[in-house]
């Protein structure tokens, strides 16, 4: 037998950007279902966030817990790119340091913290249909569950589990991938503690510490990269990718799943929480108003973010000039160029 659950709004996806958007309407007293897969792989160990990341987190009422979590105060930045080596120190910059974090153990707590809140993530292994009838969505899990819902939110990253179900067009503009690994941590007095990007004639490299120690990434073009380096580390997509959705379809993306960002921006996991605050927002004056305004203006909002980070990524590429006959940055010079 079927069990059948009724809830306003049904979330895909139990990462930042759908936490985020089922802890504002939990907030704003909303009925929310969180409907979460495990994943195949967890979280690729480290990731560094700018000091903007206290806003949506404070925002959320997770500030205090993600500061005392003994995540890694990153207090220097050096690169070399396009030019001579350079260092900036968090002293100069007027949001405060970076945070390097432990994506593993900031994914438990954002979970832990919405659970504590309320009970409202459903674990499931399969999702064997989604389908709209008279103006609701009736969700089926695993042949045992159905969540019936008057809204969709697609928050399973670069995965797009909804969209790709619902037939979404996705706009992918290049190919990038990360070869990442893990060192174990160096106690030492003379250990690195600042965050490293180099650039490189087949890409660019990531260091950083982590509470665990160094989380170290490669990255280059999907077909760029050896198939031997391929074996030995692991890789993950790190493309840039949009996801082109009308919101009046009763369903909408936010986070990876709507724009995936290169890692080089560093953007990805504060506009997955701040977008997801906006999605919130825009879904509780659906429900409570019945003001559809508030989705489109989300949506064109995520659309301008996605252009305006296209233009900024293309400059910040545009300044290696080193290797101009390099596949890599032929490539990205043309773009830029364009």
């Amino acid at each position: 037998m079927v069990s059948s659950q009724l809830r306003e709004v049904c979330v895909f996806g139990a990462g930042p950007a759908g936490l985020s958007v089922a802890a504002r309407l939990l907030d704003r007293g909303r009925d929310v279902v969180v409907l979460d897969r495990p994943p195949r792989a967890r979280a690729w160990g480290g990731e560094s966030f700018s000091a903007s990341i206290r806003e949506p987190l404070a925002a959320l009422g997770l500030w205090d817990g993600f500061a005392r979590a003994g995540h890694v105060e990153g207090h220097e930045r050096q690169s070399a790119w396009g030019g001579e080596p350079w260092a900036e120190s968090a002293i100069l910059r007027p949001n405060g340091t970076l945070w390097h974090v432990d994506r593993e153990r900031f994914d438990d707590d954002l979970r832990t913290a919405i659970c504590e809140r309320a009970d409202v993530i459903v674990p499931y292994r399969r999702l064997d249909a989604v389908r709209r009838e008279a103006g609701k969505w009736r969700v089926t899990l695993d042949g045992a569950l159905e969540v019936v819902a008057s809204f969709l939110v697609d928050a399973t990253g670069r995965l797009r589990a909804l969209g790709h179900r619902l037939g979404a067009r996705i706009e992918a503009d290049d190919r990038l991938l990360g070869l990442t690994a893990s060192v174990t941590r160096d106690d030492s007095p003379a250990a690195l503690r600042s965050m490293m990007i180099e650039a490189t004639p087949f890409g660019w490299w990531y260091a950083a510490p982590t509470p665990r120690g160094h989380v170290l990434a490669m990255f280059t073009d999907a077909d760029l990269a050896p198939s031997e380096v391929r074996r030995r580390l692991r890789p993950v997509a790190a493309n840039s990718a949009f996801m082109h959705v009308d919101a009046g379809e009763g369903w909408l993306p936010v986070g990876d799943a709507f724009a995936s960002h290169d890692p080089l921006c560093g953007w990805g996991v504060h506009r997955a929480l701040s977008n997801g605050l906006v999605l919130a927002d825009a879904l509780d004056a659906l429900v409570s108003r019945g003001d559809a305004a508030a989705l489109e203006d989300y949506r064109q909002l995520c659309r301008q973010q996605y252009q305006r980070y296209l233009a900024g990524l293309h400059r910040r590429y545009a300044l290696e000039r080193r290797w101009p006959g390099a596949p890599f940055w032929q490539r990205r010079q043309r773009i830029a160029s364009a």
